[in-house]
């Protein structure tokens, strides 16, 4: 891993994952890029106002940039790069993470509220990024990931090949693997999904790992408890590609994941997801 890319509005969830992102850098000897966008002010007056200069607007937020990088350096002795850009925050969060390997950003808190925020940048980039995005939640300090839980449900449809940035992790931490895939009670296994087992232990031969089945009516309360009980410091997903009709009945779970886990969720993309496809 060499380039890690971390969004921020200044916000303290936003602060918080990227101090995370510091140390994580510093552990993996990445470089990281802090990342902001803004918007150009709209007078809604009728009252004549000085409106500020593109280019001044431009400089005025590289000046916060530099000072936030400052005292980021100062907390953690890492030295981060900055860039800003005016724009949507999560389509030029998109586009500037292309070239990174890793994305990370930070949630606010949960509730019923917040999670059904469509509009939320973080689920928004989540659905769309084509390279690991990894979400901090807001309360979440840093551990070095000796445990990580891939969440997996064995739909033939995964890209089991996406496992680099999990694999490298792993490698780096010397981490456990836990394998977990949530059932619900006498729900059995389908031909596809022992089809899908065995593509997944031929991408994980290498590393040392374990396979749970608990049983859970809720998938995230599943996977939350498994979490607690074995002490995990991060949860891993893959996102699916659905139909549009799919994506008009089928919930999310993976943005509830977001909102409701409370541990740092790293979202490995599918090299088959279209920007218009939906995550589970």
């Amino acid at each position: 891993m060499k380039t890690i890319l971390v969004p921020t509005d200044f916000s303290d969830a936003a602060t918080n994952a990227a101090e995370y992102a510091a140390h994580l850098a510093k552990d993996m000897n990445a470089n990281i890029i802090l990342f902001h966008t803004y918007h150009f002010p709209t007078p809604v007056s009728e009252v004549p106002v000085m409106v500020i200069s593109p280019d001044e607007l431009q400089e005025e937020n590289e000046t916060l940039l530099k000072e936030y990088a400052a005292r980021l350096e100062k907390k953690t002795g890492v030295r981060a790069d900055y860039r800003a850009k005016i724009g949507l925050a999560a389509d030029e969060i998109i586009q500037e993470g292309v070239a990174a390997d890793l994305i990370v950003m930070g949630m606010r808190g949960a509730g019923k509220l917040s999670e059904a925020l469509i509009g939320s940048i973080a689920t928004s980039v989540l659905r769309k990024s084509q390279v690991p995005v990894l979400v901090i939640p807001e309360r979440a300090s840093y551990t070095r990931p000796e445990k990580i839980v891939f969440a997996c449900d064995y739909d033939p449809r995964t890209n089991m090949h996406k496992l680099i940035v999990l694999k490298e992790l792993l490698k780096t931490f010397k981490a456990k693997l836990y394998v977990l895939n949530v059932k619900k009670q006498k729900e059995t296994v389908s031909v596809e999904e022992a089809v899908a087992g065995v593509k997944l232990e031929n991408e994980l031969y290498d590393v040392e790992h374990v396979y749970y089945f608990p049983e859970s009516d809720d998938l995230v309360s599943g996977i939350n408890e498994f979490v607690n009980s074995h002490k995990a410091d991060m949860v891993v997903t893959i996102p699916h590609v659905y139909t549009f009709f799919d994506r008009l009945f089928h919930k999310s779970i993976s943005k509830k994941m977001a909102f409701n886990i409370h541990v740092p969720l790293l979202a490995l993309p599918d090299t088959h997801k279209s920007a218009s496809a939906y995550f589970l």
